[in-house]
Parts: structure tokens; sequence; C-alpha cells
């Protein structure tokens, strides 16, 4: 934890995100939802890009934040444009049930196939051919 503080003060964003996946998760630290979404926010904003992907997922839960589909879509795009293929998957669901974009099978299919080349086995299963 001292660490990651210490790189994420020191402006190295992966430091940031990883310090954010702790207060996520309690991971020797005391879990606090309100520091990891702000961590992550840092992090996502310096480029780490498993930040944004966490931050999608916190808005898309309401995990510290306020649930806003809107929002979690625009950070799993980030994401997914930055080439994390989990971010493509979760944008894809989202397309695929409406949530905070209008209902498009055809956008969630074209993400599931990206993130499936990309090397996202789940993907694979929900593509429609």
């Amino acid at each position: 934890n001292a660490l990651y503080e210490q790189a994420c003060d020191g402006g190295d964003m992966d430091g940031c995100g990883n310090l954010g996946f702790q207060y996520d998760t309690g991971a020797g630290v005391e879990e606090n939802d309100t520091k990891a979404n702000a961590l992550y926010q840092q992090a996502c904003g310096g480029g780490n890009i498993g930040s944004c992907r966490n931050l999608g997922f916190q808005f898309a839960t309401g995990t510290g934040v306020e649930e806003d589909d809107i929002k979690a879509n625009a950070f799993y795009k980030q994401a997914c444009d930055g080439g994390d293929m989990i971010s493509c998957f979760d944008l894809g669901v989202q397309y695929a049930n409406g949530a905070g974009v209008e209902k498009d099978n055809t956008k969630a299919n074209a993400l599931y196939e990206q993130a499936c080349i990309g090397g996202h086995m789940r993907a694979c299963a929900r593509i429609v051919f």
C-alpha cells in the first residue's frame, strides 16, 4: 500500500490505479469506494486504461457513486478504445441491454466480436452469427 501511495504521489498512474484497486477491494487497507473512485479517476485521466474500466464498472453498478450508465459507457468506451477487451465486452453488454444507450444488438455484436478477436473468451460466446 505504501509503495503504491508513494508511486501515485510521484505521478505514476499505475500506482494510482493499483492503490484504487486496493481501496476498492479492501486488500491491505480498509475498503473505501470513495477513495477508490477518486484514485481511479486520477489514474484514468492519466492514461491508465484499467482504471477507466474500473470506473465504468463503478458507475454501472453504483458502487461508491450514483449509478449512471451514460458515464459507465463513456469510461467503457475510453478503455475499449485504449485496447481493453473486457471493456469492449462490457460496453457490448450495455448495448445489448439498452443500458444508457439505445438498445442495439448490431453494435453489441460488433463489440463482442472485437473483444473475442482480442482474446476475451466470454465475448466469443455472445457473438450472434
